[in-house]
């Protein structure tokens, strides 16, 4: 696995895929798609999804003093996480090698392979605890993780969780329901697709309102009203949302 690296917003990056890297930076570093309301100068955040550690070095920057816990099931980018979180000497982060799904034991996580954006270059996106339409078969494996429930890491209030699981949305969510009254903020981002129907927008959308939440949809950029959500398949939104 070649390492490539750069230095940008005062971190040391170092990751596989260029085209993929600066994908990500620009959504979470300039956008930016994360960015929380967070009151607190120490807060708990839950990472879930945490890729090569991107969102974890954004959320280090806004709140140095933070306690964040990184998921991430792929191990290839998980070595890269931690490549990312201890060459900058990042302090109270705690990367874990799991996947985040509705039970604990081994799960079948599905990733890809070779991508043919350039030649030999590898893109991580896309491993998920689900099918996926987006996934190639043909280019695609599957692996055993180990998965844990979120609901485990909440024992006490939580400033934000960031949840990325590529189309396990709903299904982390309705475990950790009984425990959304000790969460303040969530940053979502919803996969929908033909492949995985039992990841619904509608029931994700009623959950945070039935728990005092508000929120915001965004999608392709925009802020966009429920009602008027393009559900092509596959479509991508980000749910922003805050504990009244």
């Amino acid at each position: 696995m070649r390492i490539k690296s750069l230095k940008l917003s005062g971190f040391k990056f170092s990751f596989r895929n260029l085209r993929e890297f600066l994908t990500i930076y620009k959504e979470v570093f300039v956008r930016p798609e994360y960015k929380p309301q967070i009151k607190s100068p120490k807060p708990f955040i839950l990472d879930c999804g945490s890729h090569i550690g991107i969102t974890v070095l954004y959320f280090k920057k806004l709140f140095p003093d933070s306690k964040v816990v990184a998921f991430e099931p792929n191990p290839e980018l998980y070595e890269i996480l931690k490549l990312n979180v201890s060459q900058n000497n990042l302090k109270n982060v705690e990367p874990l090698n799991v996947a985040l799904f509705d039970r604990v034991g081994e799960i079948d996580f599905y990733i890809t392979k070779k991508e043919r954006l350039s030649k030999n270059s590898t893109w991580g996106w896309g491993g998920a605890a689900v099918k996926n339409k987006w996934l190639d078969p043909r280019n695609s494996k599957t692996i055993k993780a180990k998965s844990v429930r979120l609901s485990d890491f909440i024992k006490g209030k939580v400033d934000l969780i960031k949840l990325d699981i590529e189309g396990a949305e709903t299904r982390v969510l309705r475990e950790i329901e009984d425990r959304l009254h000790l969460v303040r903020e969530i940053i979502l981002e919803f996969h929908g697709n033909s492949t995985n129907p039992e990841n619904k927008i509608e029931d994700i959308l009623r959950m945070l309102k039935s728990k005092s939440f508000s929120y915001t949809i965004t999608q392709r950029d925009k802020l966009v009203d429920e009602a008027k959500i393009k559900k092509a398949d596959p479509y991508w939104l980000i749910i922003h949302a805050i504990k009244n």
